[in-house]
């Protein structure tokens, strides 16, 4: 089973529930799924201030879990790019970590591309994406699919 870690490096998660929802219907797809300790926090409009966020990803890039998804995009991560350290989020992704996201965690895929050559992937979110509400469409089966099938190598 693949060790799959929800973290926030943007805008915070106003409501837990989609979170909780999310990690329910990944483990239900076959994934350890892990809530960061600090994926929950909230800072203004951030999940976390600065420093919370930027412990957050040096955190999991050390624990290295086979999957790395962000809670939600938004904005907060280019507040972090001069800090973060590129060479062991690089190291991570070389060991097997897959980060995974969208929206504002493009500046992260780009930045570990060009730090590092690393290879991460544009996909989706925990809150937009596996945490969505039944009533409101629930997950796609089209992308839990595809996530399944890119995550386990056979896309």
């Amino acid at each position: 089973m693949k060790r799959l870690t929800l973290f926030s490096s943007s805008g915070v998660s106003v409501k837990a529930a989609p979170v909780r929802l999310a990690l329910r219907r990944l483990r239900a797809l076959g994934f350890d799924a892990q809530l960061d300790a600090d994926a929950l926090t909230r800072f203004q409009r951030f999940g976390g201030d600065d420093d919370t966020r930027l412990r957050a990803l040096h955190r999991i890039a050390r624990e290295s879990p086979s999957i790395a998804m962000a809670v939600r995009g938004g904005y907060g991560l280019t507040r972090l790019l001069d800090r973060i350290d590129w060479p062991l989020l690089a190291r991570s992704a070389e060991a097997g970590t897959r980060w995974v996201g969208l929206s504002d965690i493009t500046a992260l895929h780009l930045a570990l591309l060009a730090h590092g050559g690393a290879t991460t992937w544009a996909g989706p979110t925990a809150s937009e994406d596996f945490g969505r509400p039944d009533e409101a469409g629930g997950v796609d089966d089209v992308t839990a699919a595809c996530f399944c099938e890119a995550m386990s190598g056979e896309l």
